[in-house]
């Protein structure tokens, strides 16, 4: 009976004995991501005092400038082509300057500047033809 309570405890002794500890996983492989530069927003153009920027073709007062500079095209320049594009740009003064980049069909280029007086009316005070 002595043999048979031996094997007994070893048996219990074994079952409660913690098992071994597992092996540690291996360490992941390190990934190799590529490092992105962010795109860098472009700086906004400087305001400048007193310096021209751009002029809505929509507003009545560009409408009225425009037509009197491309009227000064067709007075000074006679000429049957039409108006093709149109950039603006206004300048406050002691009034307001309206300057204008004219494109005519054909591909004949206009620099216009329109004067607005503090009284409303207009004049052209700069025009040439670009190159």
């Amino acid at each position: 009976m002595r043999i048979t309570s031996t094997i007994l405890i070893g048996a219990v002794l074994a079952a409660c004995s913690p098992a071994p500890a597992p092996e540690p996983a291996p360490a992941p492989e390190p990934v190799a991501v590529e490092a992105t530069q962010p795109t860098p927003m472009p700086a906004p153009e400087p305001v400048v005092t007193g310096g021209y920027s751009p002029a809505s073709l929509d507003d009545e007062m560009v409408k009225a400038a425009q037509a009197v500079a491309v009227d000064a095209i067709y007075t000074r320049d006679p000429t049957r082509a039409l108006v093709e594009k149109v950039d603006a740009e206004m300048q406050v003064v002691a009034g307001l300057n309206y300057h204008f980049t004219i494109t005519m069909t054909g591909g004949a280029r206009y620099g216009v500047t329109v004067y607005r007086k503090l009284d409303g009316t207009m004049e052209v005070t700069d025009y040439a033809r670009l190159p």
